[in-house]
């Protein structure tokens, strides 16, 4: 393999990965992940609500974001929300 294949793998991969944890596109905003907690009837530890949040609770507001309360409730978020906990109010 040469040097060019090497780099456009490794950076295809790095591609790859962000939009995994970004998922899939969903927002990553934790203000907004907030707000869809708060609409979801559930209250959350662990999570930022700032805005400009970084890793990991950037995944975990994608993840919020991207997800009907009642997963969220069950759990669908829980590998990207390692800090987070939800429950209802």
């Amino acid at each position: 393999m040469t040097t060019r294949t090497l780099f456009e793998m490794r950076s295809f991969s790095i591609f790859f990965v962000s939009l995994l944890l970004a998922g899939c596109g969903h927002s990553t905003n934790c203000n907004d992940a907030c707000n869809k907690i708060k609409s979801c009837n559930l209250s959350s530890s662990g999570l930022s609500c700032d805005a400009s949040c970084g890793s990991p609770d950037d995944a975990c507001a994608a993840c919020v974001n991207g997800t009907a309360c009642a997963d969220i409730t069950s759990g669908k978020c829980a590998t990207s929300c390692p800090n987070a906990t939800f429950h209802p109010i």
